[in-house]
């Protein structure tokens, strides 16, 4: 499937979905975090770690990704762009912050 973009109003119900649907199960999935930034250029946050959920909390307008040993808050996100495989997968996703700071996610 193409790279699409999802619609702020779409982000909460596609990531609990997301989460029941794949990470219910007793095979762990794995995630690196990068997050690109004008300042300090690509850092990795983390080095494919078990991911255990994505949410986004509308009230508070946060992005959630929880890993094994880590959780990565991303405050007032902009625009998520997704790649997913043609089961719904969630190949990658993107995560433009308002300062333009974007946070990259990849899964296997």
């Amino acid at each position: 499937m193409p790279i699409r973009e999802i619609e702020k109003e779409e982000w909460q119900n596609y990531f609990d979905a997301f989460s029941k649907k794949y990470l219910k199960d007793e095979e762990p999935e794995y995630v690196e975090i990068t997050v690109l930034d004008d300042s300090a250029g690509a850092q990795l946050e983390s080095h494919w770690m078990p991911l255990r959920g994505i949410t986004f909390d509308d009230k508070n307008d946060l992005l959630e990704i929880e890993l094994d040993k880590l959780k990565r808050l991303i405050r007032h996100p902009e625009k998520i762009y997704v790649d997913e495989a043609d089961n719904g997968w969630l190949l990658s996703l993107e995560v433009v912050q308002r300062d333009g700071t974007k946070d990259i996610i990849e899964t296997r």
